[in-house]
């Protein structure tokens, strides 16, 4: 695409999910408007019906300031505490705060369970070791040493950090808008770190190199529209869910359940098991179901965190994919867990993508473009960074990047990645978006894990015996 001789062309980032609709109003009403910004669009690509040579694609708001600070993006609108975790992990990173927008207003919180009755003095002051999970390391951690605290290990997770204090950990880094909120997780405040809003963020270098004083004139237009304009709208806050918490018991099992998308089809395979569990269902979700099996403690968490928590010890059973426990045997292979039972069910494949346009039908394909030259360092995408590092290493690629993701995966090529390793079940969404399989990795399918520790027990190995052969008859019941 060609620019106008007004405006150099440049690429904007725009955020999916929650921001979506308040950052189309305000594009919208301040002249950058893409007609295909909405909720409802199966679009990524899109181009600007106002501003020739304005082209934007929608990620995941969390990957929007890594997408900047590489360059793959001029301008992006995220949410700040995804651009504070960054820069605190990378402070040279060539990403800059252009502005403040004056919605999606939360803060992060450390919270502890909301019968835990901790304060910030109680946690300074103690020596015990105290366990923080949250999907932001970096600012928990600095949090934890300007709170000075003299002990504490941080437990990264992909979502759904409520979930776990406080049988799993004792504290929790996380968004939200304030106490209510906090409240209807059974969570209460400790401190609050910082504060978290919609912002406009931009390359440095492309700042410094080009001149987008156009684009700026508009992003000035966005600001001036909302200065003076604070509304702190009522924000619909949950009802407070009365779970049970379940104190640690040496006789009892702890199986993780999953949330999201395989949440549907963990609860079909769970119904023909014959075991009850209430509080998991599509209409009323609860982080701790109750088990109709007395020595069965659940707990519903993101699957991709499954294998890590069932190796730290929380858990001695969990529902998970195969795909994510091989991800984290490739980084930890001496991981105490394993596969107890393969379930059948969210069957997938594992593969490699690139472009329709790539002239390339394997992997031998793309070593052969990279010995002639006509690419370099091999830019690969992914949710699964350590298969997808294994994958290279083993093909004997020498010249790599992994870059990691937060979903939507197949929206990277071709401008900001070369190869995908992604999952699919039928390849339809991977034609849809004119890209092509060049290899598959594996397949997988829904699995029991087990933490190897808990099978050498005998009070807990004969529970996981009569749980895996209740399964086992479940699944010869298809």
């Amino acid at each position: 695409m060609a620019a106008n001789s007004t405006m150099a062309i440049a690429r904007v980032a725009l955020p999916k999910g929650r921001m979506l609709a308040q950052t189309a109003e305000l594009l919208n009403a301040s002249g950058l408007g893409f007609a295909d910004y909405n909720s409802k669009t199966r679009i990524y690509r899109m181009q600007s019906d106002t501003v020739p040579g304005l082209i934007a694609k929608m990620l995941n708001e969390r990957d929007i300031p890594v997408q900047v600070a590489i360059g793959n993006y001029d301008f992006g609108i995220c949410s700040s505490d995804w651009l504070q975790e960054l820069l605190l992990r990378y402070p040279s990173s060539r990403v800059y705060k252009l502005a403040d927008l004056d919605y999606d207003l939360n803060s992060i919180y450390m919270a502890c369970h909301a019968g835990a009755f901790l304060t910030q003095d109680d946690i300074t002051g103690s020596i015990n070791d105290w366990r923080i999970v949250t999907e932001y390391p970096a600012l928990a951690e600095s949090a934890a040493f300007r709170m000075r605290l003299k002990r504490f290990r941080i437990f990264p997770l992909w979502g759904s950090a409520n979930a776990y204090p406080p049988e799993n950990a004792d504290l929790a880094v996380l968004r939200s808008t304030g106490d209510e909120e906090l409240h209807s997780m059974n969570l209460r405040a400790v401190r609050r770190i910082c504060g978290s809003n919609a912002c406009i963020i931009a390359n440095r270098d492309r700042l410094e190199s080009v001149d987008l004083s156009p684009m700026l004139a508009y992003f000035s237009k966005m600001i001036n529209r909302q200065a003076g304009n604070r509304k702190n709208a009522e924000k619909m806050v949950a009802p407070v869910q009365k779970d049970k918490v379940y104190r640690p018991s040496e006789h009892k099992l702890w199986l993780a359940l999953a949330d999201g998308h395989q949440q549907v089809h963990t609860l079909n395979f769970l119904e023909k098991t014959g075991i009850k569990f209430q509080g998991y269902s599509p209409d009323n979700l609860q982080r701790r179901p109750a088990s109709s099996i007395d020595w069965l403690n659940t707990k519903v968490i993101r699957p991709q965190d499954m294998p890590q928590q069932v190796a730290n010890g929380n858990f001695d059973l969990a529902i998970t994919g195969s795909d994510w426990l091989l991800d984290h045997l490739c980084q930890f292979p001496s991981s105490p867990v394993e596969k107890l039972l393969d379930l059948g069910f969210g069957r997938v494949r594992i593969v490699a993508v690139v472009a329709e346009a790539v002239p390339a039908n394997s992997i031998e394909d793309i070593k052969e473009l990279i010995a002639k030259g006509k690419m370099k360092t091999l830019r690969i995408a992914s949710e699964y960074i350590n298969t997808a590092d294994r994958y290279l290493r083993d093909k004997h690629i020498q010249r790599y990047r992994v870059i990691p993701t937060w979903g939507a995966t197949e929206v990277y090529l071709p401008e900001d990645a070369d190869i995908l390793i992604e999952n699919t079940e039928t390849g339809q969404t991977l034609a849809r978006h004119k890209l092509k399989i060049i290899d598959t990795l594996f397949e997988s399918t829904a699995c029991l894990i087990g933490n190897s520790r808990s099978l050498s027990l005998p009070h807990k190995r004969g529970k996981i015996d009569k749980l895996v052969s209740i399964f086992r008859e479940a699944i010869a019941s298809q």
